[in-house]
């Protein structure tokens, strides 16, 4: 029998390891680092600073980002910098509730191929970015553990995570021998708001932001279980991205978006599109795995 090559959805920037070697990618990887001339710094998640590292590089480990993200637990505050807009609570999950979670619910979904050596599960609507256009026909509603996760978003932190109203709620699968990674971007700014949201399940991993004005790069430690907010300065005035060399086994990450101000109520594109996906978001579709008899 034929051994049928193993392909992948990766186009434009975005690739891994099925097709790092084609030509594509190898034009692609003749560009360099861009941030090899940054400074670096690792988040102090305690004292909410970014704390200046010259251990690290551009291009760091994850070991390395680890151990240098708890040497600056001790560190001086001089030369420390404020990124607005990031909360990183750890432990936002146990262990028995991620298990349940990602055991009898998200992995008894179909996963979808996407880009740079990822599989998701999509929950939300279709959207068409360059055309400004929305579709909601595969839009039926949210995994039903949505509530679980913002009733516990809302109690960790009201003032900063009350009255999320997701827009969009997608799994991402990272696996280390593909080299899942996600390139430096920004998210949408036209349908998605201010608030992103990410929920490290099954292995710690690193978000990496970088602010090509000011040539500055954070490296943020995702300890396993945690969440990480990016909103406000983080959100407009910085990139983020996961690099391939930070992704250990397997990685889901539980990601969603609120509502851009103009599909939210009042928002000129509210009556639209805003009010029939906010009519989506409020639905629960049912997933949990059924216990055999």
């Amino acid at each position: 029998m034929a051994v049928v090559p193993r392909t992948c959805g990766c186009k434009g920037v975005r690739f891994c390891a099925l097709c790092e070697e084609t030509d594509r990618v190898k034009k692609l990887r003749q560009e360099g680092d861009p941030y090899r001339d940054f400074r670096v710094f690792v988040y102090d998640g305690s004292r909410d600073i970014a704390v200046p590292s010259s251990q690290l590089g551009s291009n760091a480990s994850i070991e390395a980002i680890v151990q240098e993200t708890e040497n600056s637990k001790n560190a001086p505050e001089e030369g420390t910098i404020k990124i607005g807009g990031l909360l990183l609570i750890e432990d936002f999950l146990s262990q028995e509730e991620e298990a349940d979670l990602v055991g009898n619910m998200i992995d008894t979904v179909d996963w979808v191929e996407s880009q740079s050596g990822r599989r998701k599960q999509d929950y939300g609507p279709k959207v068409n970015f360059k055309g400004k256009k929305v579709k909601t026909d595969t839009f039926v509603g949210m995994p039903e553990y949505a509530d679980m996760l913002l009733n516990r978003m809302k109690n960790y932190d009201e003032k900063r995570l009350g009255n999320y109203q997701p827009f969009e709620m997608c799994n991402l699968e990272y696996v280390d021998w593909k080299k899942s990674a996600i390139e430096m971007h920004q998210d949408d700014m036209w349908i998605w708001g201010n608030r992103l949201i990410s929920i490290n399940l099954l292995s710690g991993s690193v978000m990496t932001i970088v602010n090509e004005n000011t040539r500055q790069l954070c490296y943020i430690y995702m300890p396993h279980l945690s969440l990480l907010c990016i909103a406000d300065e983080s959100r407009y005035l910085w990139k983020h991205g996961v690099l391939s060399q930070h992704i250990i086994g397997r990685r889901i990450a539980l990601t969603m978006r609120e509502p851009a101000p103009d599909f939210q109520v009042g928002g000129s594109l509210y009556e639209k599109y805003g009010a029939e996906l906010i009519r989506l978001g409020n639905i629960r579709v049912p997933l949990r795995a059924e216990k055999a008899t």
